[in-house]
């Protein structure tokens, strides 16, 4: 385990913000999230990086397990495909076509669908899966950002929750500046600290995901780190679809009161993010530039 100094200002000035353990294991073992003065929250202390893999080889980890068929799997892939539209829609107002670097990219549906879309994609992810990629057409898969060419540009770079599972976010911020062209567009998509259904599950809330989020922004302490490297968030908005997978994989049974509790809480959560905004929202995403 490794300690850290809070990523957006840099200190090392924290409180216990609250004890969480690994959702997708049976070990007694606990984690600790940390509150800094800037009032981010992340997980500290935490694997090093040449030990968080073991973490992510649960068959329930979800981004990863497309072999599932339960209901909500099939409740996944719904909104998966609504959710692929919906990001389409935010880049095509920027940018009708081009080249897209997808960091953390999981298993390649996001950028398999935009490379349907006439875009081409380079996905980057050192865990998950690729290879069934490599044959498509318009789409590179790498490990590393750092085997891509420096005279590499993309009109837009995205990062689909995956910030949150970063260790090295200065090195990661050096590489999109690198390889983001001057009137490109970074997009990142985050879990909220500030979700309004979290404190009807406490520390069983899913997107605390310990260990493998290391991190847990806000709105307010997202826009610092991004202003930290240098870029300006033009843009945020809610995203609803990933609403009622958040409260599904918080509930603590699979029964029909659990059920009918989840169907409160999304109903609450909605009403909540449609008066409140983004910065109000079970996840958000921003779209920013270069400052």
């Amino acid at each position: 385990m490794e300690n850290i100094n809070c990523i957006v200002c840099g200190k090392n000035i924290s409180t216990a913000y609250i004890e969480v353990s690994d959702r997708l294991s049976k070990s007694p073992e606990l984690f600790q999230l940390v509150k800094c003065d800037c009032n981010f929250v992340y997980l500290n202390p935490r694997p090093s990086q040449a030990n968080i893999s073991t973490y992510y080889n649960s068959p329930e980890y979800d981004p990863h397990n497309n072999l599932k068929n339960n209901k909500l799997g099939k409740l996944y892939k719904l909104v998966q495909s609504v959710a692929l539209r919906f990001k389409f829609r935010r880049i095509s107002s920027f940018h009708k076509s081009g080249k897209i670097l997808d960091v953390g990219g999981g298993n390649g549906e996001f950028a398999a669908f935009m490379a349907l879309q006439g875009w081409k994609v380079v996905l980057q992810d050192k865990i998950s899966k690729i290879d069934n990629l490599r044959d498509r057409e318009n789409i590179i898969a790498v490990q590393n950002l750092e085997k891509i060419k420096k005279d590499e540009c993309f009109n837009v770079i995205t990062l689909w929750h995956s910030l949150e599972h970063i260790h090295n976010i200065e090195e990661l911020y050096s590489q999109i500046n690198r390889l983001l062209k001057p009137d490109g567009i970074l997009l990142i998509a985050i879990p909220n600290i500030n979700a309004p259904e979290k404190p009807f599950f406490n520390n069983k809330w899913a997107p605390f995901d310990a260990p493998r989020h290391l991190y847990h922004f806000q709105l307010n302490t997202l826009n610092e780190l991004c202003n930290r490297y240098k870029f300006e968030i033009v843009r945020k908005f809610s995203l609803f679809q990933d609403t009622p997978y958040n409260i599904l994989l918080s509930l603590s049974e699979n029964t029909p009161f659990q059920f009918l509790r989840g169907m409160l809480v999304f109903c609450y959560s909605i009403i909540v993010t449609i008066l409140r905004g983004p910065e109000h929202s079970s996840s958000l995403l921003v779209i920013c530039r270069k400052a």
